[in-house]
């Protein structure tokens, strides 16, 4: 992989591991909204949506970003062949869900006389913890897997490039659902 530049904030910059994909992609600048948007499609129904703020335009994007952009990125992006320059990365994250399911109103399981009668023999138990870890890695291997075929054409002239190497959104998505499966920030590759 070739070793290149990742600009953190406008007086960091890290190495990086850089993937290259070569391909069809789907990429749409919305000029209106300083973002640059870039769907990866994976095998089945999945892809993942990148979005790539214009430069210093980071925190803007997080605050106006709502579901009717991401509905409107994933229907305006055509294809066009480029030459993507993609950071190798990773994150995750783990979370207590106990608050979160007491605020949906699922109380009693955590109640000391809750009833797991249906399930268990042992009349005094509860739940004392819910977690969800999640992952997401994103490595040559993985976006050439997501590739899927492609076909050869002859080029008259270069194709675009794309660098994705600055702090971006990530989402993959499940596309006959609509569905976000995972969403991130990536602000430092290296720190994942």
């Amino acid at each position: 992989l070739p070793i290149d530049y990742f600009h953190v904030d406008d007086t960091t910059k890290v190495q990086v591991d850089m993937m290259k994909r070569k391909d069809f992609c789907s990429i749409y600048h919305d000029a209106d909204n300083h973002t640059t948007i870039i769907m990866l499609p994976y095998k089945g129904t999945t892809s993942m949506m990148i979005v790539l703020p214009d430069e210093g335009k980071m925190k803007e994007v997080e605050g106006y970003i709502s579901k009717e952009h991401l509905k409107h990125w994933r229907n305006s992006v055509p294809e066009e062949y480029i030459d993507l320059y993609l950071p190798k990365f990773s994150i995750s994250v783990d979370a207590s869900l106990r608050d979160t399911l007491k605020e949906l109103g699922i109380t009693k399981a955590f109640e000391d006389n809750a009833d797991f009668s249906g399930i268990s023999d042992e009349t005094e138990i509860k739940v004392s913890k819910v977690s969800h870890k999640a992952s997401l890695s994103v490595t040559e291997m993985g976006t050439e897997a997501a590739a899927g075929s492609i076909s050869e054409m002859i080029r008259l002239s270069l194709p675009p490039s794309v660098r994705i190497d600055r702090p971006f959104l990530v989402f993959v998505m499940e596309n006959s659902a609509r569905s976000i499966l995972f969403m991130g920030k990536i602000n430092n590759p290296t720190l994942m």
